[in-house]
């Protein structure tokens, strides 16, 4: 999408596909679609096979073979791979948002993020874009805000604690991850152990691969901060804390064949 191009461009980052299609196909699409990037021909899949993506599956003399696994690439200017994105299949993709999400943390700006203000606890809780199609990747990210002497606990911990995390309960989503910084060790002498714990402001980072197909329109995504807010005389019980991030579905885009 045009604003998740615009977010890696002006971080420096110059966008290209890398088709086995010849360039008239490419063309042709690229004009259909409005594609405001680079489509570029490896026609005998050349490029293809040296980054060791070429899809063994497809048979010789079937349409699609020379067609390489779906992987996104990031490469510096002296050609280094920084870093890889690899989906599942052909029906999954990971947006330009997620990406300069995780790479530069910026979000777009149509991205909604909503607040929790619960106890000693206010947590921001946002998406990469506020715009997304049905099989794409999109980041999220949770900061945390704790007031001064309370904490909340990390991992691992024994059976009796609640880790802080976030869980998207969600059928439009198949696939999610959330990680959180490092937490300290905390020795409380009021339960005689040290635990791992989370105090003053931390960022957790996460993403969430939307289930396809979907219908297109305004959704929401529901989730839960699943958290145990405690201090050195109180220890709060457990808590599921129910929220919801609402994005857009684009229609799929299908390309209109060449008269």
């Amino acid at each position: 999408m045009e604003q998740s191009r615009s977010l890696l461009e002006k971080n420096g980052v110059c966008i290209a596909a890398v088709s086995y299609d010849p360039q008239e196909t490419l063309k042709n699409f690229a004009d259909t679609q409005r594609i405001g990037f680079p489509l570029l021909s490896d026609r005998d899949s050349a490029a293809i096979r040296a980054f060791g993506i070429f899809n063994m599956n497809i048979a010789p003399g079937l349409r699609a073979h020379g067609v390489p696994h779906p992987v996104e690439y990031l490469v510096a200017p002296d050609g280094t791979v920084i870093r890889k994105y690899f989906v599942p299949n052909y029906l999954h993709r990971v947006t330009g948002s997620a990406v300069a999400f995780q790479e530069f943390g910026v979000a777009s700006e149509d991205a909604a993020v909503i607040t929790i203000q619960h106890g000693a606890l206010k947590v921001e809780i946002g998406l990469s874009s506020g715009r997304a199609f049905a099989g794409q990747e999109l980041s999220f990210f949770a900061k945390f805000q704790l007031q001064p002497g309370w904490h909340t606990y990390g991992t691992p911990l024994p059976d009796a604690y609640t880790a802080t995390s976030i869980v998207f309960e969600d059928d439009k989503i198949i696939q999610q991850l959330f990680d959180l910084p490092k937490p300290e060790s905390l020795t409380l002498p009021a339960l005689g152990e040290t635990l791992p714990v989370f105090s003053g402001s931390f960022e957790g980072r996460g993403t969430v691969l939307l289930r396809f197909p979907l219908d297109s329109g305004r959704v929401a995504l529901h989730g839960k901060l699943r958290v145990q807010q405690c201090c050195e005389t109180i220890c709060e019980p457990p808590e599921a804390i129910p929220f919801e991030l609402p994005v857009t579905l684009e229609p799929f885009l299908v390309a209109t064949p060449k008269k």
